[in-house]
């Protein structure tokens, strides 16, 4: 039987073979396709020291039947362009997709010698998806994307099936929104999924209306300014403070850990609501106290923060943590492009238009809220004030347009080592994705959980949130060496979380 490995994990191709009968619809057509250049992001995502993949894990109610599942690939997923198409290089030595044939069998991979005990183990896909992250690179030859099926009860899943899938092929948010335009709702089997949209403001009054936005265009360029102006200083000399879960050069290609929980998006409701907010700054709360109470529990013996003078530390100790005096950043990728619709995507897998499809990611510097307070909810209000000023920025698009052009006048070597440089002065990166409302099904099984998770990327912690239909993965990626424990400080979050709700209905029931 042919088989690879990959790590610890002993892997199988899909049994099933290509019927061969009829013409196949995985190389239907493609002669008519143009080759298209690569994004600048997606030639950053290449290089060897930023080789980034993205992993989405769905868990499936019932187990997975793998002939069904093949065939199903082939008439959505593959059609889409990104999906048949191999990465060259043109006669000027830029890359480029070019249309190929996908051979489904070389895609699909199916474990074996696992037993029930297992599939039974605790974290035992958590554990799988974090020696995939470290898997050997794709071959250039094919497709640069995989699917691998766990036929096995695990937690609260019969059955899960992950995809790697190279990050050059589309940005997290896209990507899974694709996978989405192939899920159907479980009480309309025949309707696409909602997607949680927007929503905008409007001010019936003109005169208010253009007051509000000569206001919000001067705060625009003084956010801006001062946004570029923290992004060039990172550059130059400004890097987080050394504590033991900073990331090194070459992390990126560490040993991962992973842990997961599910936390109800009801609760983050009553926090945003309580403080005026959102659920990225109940996050983004939940996020610096969880790290807060990591920090004091696990390193109690941290070194010197960044910029701050020991004396100083040492006179303001009697009534504050260490911890209040760290610096401690995130990098937060941003979509400088709406992703496409559901019904748009589609459309694409029915051969419709695929223009609009690539990276295009800008990134902002989120300085993680660590300040003690008596009160659990000052975590998200410092959150979301430094939301607020981001949202009213244009510090992302800066970051993409100017590493597009220098993308284009040097090559991949200098952006590259800008990236990395940059992500190496933060400490963690945090990402958020939007899910269905609704439970759906993928190829008429039912979803009971899905998260996506990116690795290959310089940094030695990272969080990701994925909504599903009322519910919020909250995931911890982390470099094995620096943070062995992702659990603790998942647990943290989400107790945090319940001390931000407890807060707020302690004093409704107060007030009453």
């Amino acid at each position: 039987m042919e088989s690879e490995e990959i790590n610890s994990l002993r892997l199988r191709l899909s049994v099933t073979k290509p019927d061969h009968s009829t013409e196949s619809p995985a190389n239907f057509g493609r002669q008519a396709e143009p080759e298209e250049p690569v994004t600048p992001c997606g030639r950053l995502f290449i290089q060897p020291s930023m080789n980034c993949y993205i992993m989405c894990t769905l868990g499936f109610k019932n187990p997975i039947n793998l002939p069904e599942v093949r065939v199903a690939l082939e008439e959505t997923l593959v059609k889409h362009k990104r999906f048949h198409s191999v990465m060259k290089k043109n006669a000027k030595g830029t890359e480029v997709w070019v249309p190929a044939d996908v051979d489904i069998n070389a895609h699909v991979f199916e474990p074996f010698g696992f037993s029930e005990e297992d599939f039974a183990a605790p974290s035992f896909v958590e554990k799988y998806v974090a020696d995939l992250a470290t898997a050997p690179a794709m071959s250039f030859s094919r497709p640069l994307w995989e699917c691998h099926i766990l036929n096995g009860t695990s937690g609260d899943a019969a059955a899960h099936l992950i995809f790697r899938l190279h990050h050059s092929l589309g940005d997290g948010a896209s990507l899974m929104s694709l996978l989405l335009a192939c899920t159907r709702r479980v009480d309309h089997p025949d309707t696409m999924p909602s997607i949680p949209a927007k929503k905008l403001k409007q001010n019936a009054d003109p005169h208010i209306f253009l007051l509000t936005s000569l206001w919000k265009t001067l705060i625009l360029i003084w956010n801006t300014v001062t946004g570029i102006a923290y992004f060039m200083a990172t550059v130059l000399w400004l890097k987080d403070s050394d504590t033991k879960i900073k990331g090194h050069a070459g992390v990126g290609r560490a040993q991962k850990s992973l842990m997961y929980a599910v936390i109800d998006i009801d609760d983050m409701r009553i926090v945003k609501n309580a403080v005026n907010g959102t659920i990225n700054d109940v996050l983004m709360g939940i996020i610096g106290a969880g790290l807060r109470r990591y920090l004091e529990g696990q390193h109690k013996d941290l070194t010197k923060p960044a910029g701050i003078c020991l004396t100083f530390l040492q006179a303001n100790m009697k009534n504050t943590s260490k911890v209040d005096h760290l610096r401690i950043r995130a990098a937060v990728l941003m979509n400088m492009r709406s992703s496409p619709g559901l019904q748009e995507l589609a459309s694409m897998m029915e051969g419709g238009s695929q223009t609009q499809w690539g990276n295009q990611l800008g990134y902002l510097i989120f300085p993680i809220p660590l300040k003690h307070s008596s009160d659990p909810l000052d975590c998200v209000r410092a959150a979301k004030k430094t939301g607020n000023q981001m949202k009213a920025s244009l510090e992302a698009t800066f970051t993409y347009w100017s590493g597009a052009l220098l993308m284009s006048i040097t090559g991949p070597v200098l952006p590259t080592w800008l990236t990395e440089h940059v992500t190496l002065q933060m400490t963690l990166a945090v990402s958020n994705v939007l899910g269905p409302l609704e439970p759906v099904t993928f190829f008429g099984n039912p979803i009971v959980h899905m998260y996506a998770i990116t690795a290959g990327h310089p940094v030695s912690l990272s969080i990701f949130f994925q909504s599903y239909a009322g519910k919020g993965s909250l995931v911890v990626e982390t470099a094995r060496d620096l943070i062995p424990d992702p659990e603790t400080l998942c647990q943290y979050m989400v107790d945090a979380l319940q001390e931000m709700k407890q807060a707020v209905v302690s004093r409704r029931q107060a007030s009453n």
